[in-house]
């Protein structure tokens, strides 16, 4: 008794019709025929009547349908699993996040990793932007999913996507009135700012890109952490910029895009050939997170580096 018989049995079961069973079954009819005759003859008994004018289920052929359905679904469901092992790929993987990427970014990738890949038992941590390169190279991260290094290192660091920067902008402040807002604008309007010391390269790579486009940013306070920057907005001391994806909502901050000036979304791995799980994970970060609709480098490298401290 062959999967392809009890194929036969059921398709013409189905149809009560030879031709048009072998049509669904990709066959000829006589083959349709022979396949229904083999397992007539493996199974010892009579499944159709065949006149002329009709066919039609045997009362044993009519018992022995449903078991042949059943066979056949877990055949399939065999087949299924066994490519699903082949595939299989097991293993602890520590993703890290910063503030700005936690938000949107990690319910996505623990639910894609549980359902495609159960054997993967997967961690995410949130680390400072200095504290990135040194996870990783002590292996306490496997992967970080974050904004531009913008440091020199042996980490592999890969472009997922570029995404709209937003400015959190008190409600009373006079940009909160417009759509959006040029770059050109913000010359001279005070700003709330992380400290330097925890994205160094960063904070000075936009203050010499700032420079460089003739903008004087006036930081009028730093901060420790995003949410106390939000918290500064809200009370009214100054704007501060953000990534869209990062911009959830706060009492008294209204959110404005920055014209031309998106925000990078990388993967960091270490330089070293990855393990399969870790690779899986990385592969699905790809599938989940790059979007052509943010894919614009315009003005990318002006004030982009701000991203990376948040």
């Amino acid at each position: 008794m062959e999967l392809d018989q009890l194929r036969a049995f059921v398709t013409v079961a189905e149809e009560l019709h030879f031709g048009r069973a072998a049509l669904r079954l990709g066959c000829s009819q006589p083959q349709a025929s022979r396949r229904v005759r083999a397992l007539e003859d493996a199974l010892g008994v009579q499944l159709f009547v065949r006149t002329p004018r009709r066919t039609a289920l045997t009362d044993a052929g009519d018992r022995l349908l449903e078991d042949a359905r059943d066979t056949l679904a877990a055949a399939e469901r065999l087949e299924r699993r066994a490519a699903a092992a082949g595939r299989s790929v097991a293993g602890r993987v520590v993703v890290g996040f910063v503030w700005s990427t936690l938000g949107a970014h990690v319910a996505p990738l623990v639910a894609a990793v549980a359902e495609r890949y159960p054997e993967i038992e997967l961690s995410v941590c949130q680390l400072r932007f200095v504290e990135i390169v040194p996870a990783l190279r002590r292996g306490d991260a496997d992967l970080a999913i974050v904004r531009a290094l913008f440091e020199d290192s042996e980490m592999i660091e890969e472009t997922l996507r570029h995404e709209p920067s937003v400015l959190a902008i008190p409600a009373g402040h006079p940009l909160a009135s417009a759509r959006t807002v040029p770059l050109a604008q913000l010359d001279g309007v005070e700003m709330v700012a992380l400290q330097r010391d925890l994205a160094p390269r960063a904070y000075d790579a936009v203050t010499a890109a700032a420079a460089e486009r003739g903008l004087q940013l006036r930081i009028v306070q730093q901060t420790r952490s995003p949410s106390e920057a939000l918290a500064l907005v809200s009370a009214g001391i100054g704007i501060y910029r953000l990534p869209s994806s990062a911009a959830l909502p706060h009492q008294g901050v209204v959110y404005r895009e920055i014209e031309d000036a998106p925000s990078r979304l990388v993967l960091i791995r270490r330089p070293a050939p990855p393990a399969p799980a870790v690779a899986a994970v990385a592969a699905l970060a790809r599938d989940l997170f790059n979007d052509a609709d943010y894919a614009s480098n315009d003005g990318a490298a002006a004030l982009e580096p701000r991203s990376a401290v948040t």
